[in-house]
């Protein structure tokens, strides 16, 4: 799910979840938004303190993501196949800083779902843990991938950052942000 916009991918594409109504009314309460653009500055705040930096700004989108792990379940198209190895920036050009909040607990929760980056010579293993938080620049550097879930429920929130102003995303869960896209 992006968090902005109200996006949902289910098993018959995509749906808004906010759609329905110009604001967020009875979706949340003004204190749920308050802690979600918290937690938002704080992540923020967190990434610039991390690589000394004097300017960031978040950018859309932010992923609320849940994983199940279920071996007989098939993707529809690429997309779903969450596995790859890939590079945020490739993706997104704009991204420099990727940030992901573990709300589940590897081993625990679920099996499987490790997050790995892989460089020229070695695997390094990142073991989701609940409020664990990850943090790394979004280029070539950090080549990346999630491992297949093999049982349970993963849960992670991703977000991604820019340092050029011009990409920030001022205006999330305003209860508007969804009318500038189109299902």
């Amino acid at each position: 799910m992006d968090a902005n916009s109200g996006y949902v991918k289910d098993g018959d594409g995509l749906v808004n979840i906010y759609q329905e109504s110009d604001q967020l009314v009875g979706r949340f309460t003004e204190n749920q938004l308050e802690l979600y653009r918290n937690v938002v500055e704080n992540i923020r705040k967190a990434v610039m303190e991390e690589f000394q930096l004097e300017i960031l700004y978040f950018t859309a989108p932010t992923f609320i993501t849940r994983i199940i792990g279920n071996a007989s379940w098939a993707p529809n198209e690429m997309h779903d196949e969450y596995w790859h190895l890939h590079v945020d920036n490739d993706n997104t050009p704009h991204y420099d800083y990727s940030a992901l909040l573990y709300l589940s607990d590897y081993d625990r929760e679920f099996t499987g779902g490790l997050f790995a980056f892989k460089d020229k010579t070695r695997v390094h293993i990142v073991e989701p843990s609940r409020g664990r938080l990850l943090m790394f620049t979004s280029g070539k550097e950090n080549l990346h991938h999630v491992r297949r879930v093999r049982s349970g429920t993963r849960y992670v929130m991703s977000m991604w950052f820019a340092c050029d102003a011009q990409r920030e995303f001022r205006n999330f869960l305003d209860g508007k942000v969804h009318r500038h896209f189109q299902t």
